[in-house]
């Protein structure tokens, strides 16, 4: 499997609320809200320049099943491209997805590879990166 690595600058502040966008409907959605709302969640950290975009959704529903058992709700994070790229690459698909096209979650969790996964805590802290796999999540263990 091949990986695409970005380069990226960390921000220290984090006062600022990363604004997303829901990629179904275009409204704007405060991550701190979504995310408290939701957690423990797991986010896929996706973008269909990524060459291994493809591999990423054929596995979702094994992904899904698998954050599932694990007590994480799953969603897809949009990075770094246009809500229309996003839109013409999910819109076959029939989950909910988020867009970041600035990818400010990126920097803010210090994510570096697309795709993938990434845990946070309902309170939006930091749980775990790791390989967007079924058998990831089935090794991780919640602190």
């Amino acid at each position: 499997m091949m990986t695409v690595a970005l380069l990226l600058g960390v921000s220290t502040s984090s006062a600022a609320d990363p604004r997303l966008v829901d990629g179904v409907s275009g409204a704007p959605i405060a991550w701190t809200d979504w995310v408290a709302k939701r957690g423990p969640v797991a986010v896929l950290v996706w973008s269909s320049w990524s060459p291994d975009a493809e591999a990423a959704m054929e596995g979702y529903e094994a992904l899904a099943a698998a954050c599932e058992e694990a007590g994480l709700h799953l969603v897809l994070l949009d990075v770094q491209e246009t809500l229309e790229e996003g839109r013409a690459a999910l819109g076959v698909h029939e989950f909910s997805w988020l867009h970041d096209r600035h990818g400010a979650l990126l920097k803010q969790y210090r994510v570096i590879e697309v795709p993938s996964l990434l845990l946070v805590a309902a309170d939006g802290s930091h749980l775990a990166k790791m390989q967007a796999s079924p058998e990831a999540v089935r090794g991780w263990r919640a602190p």
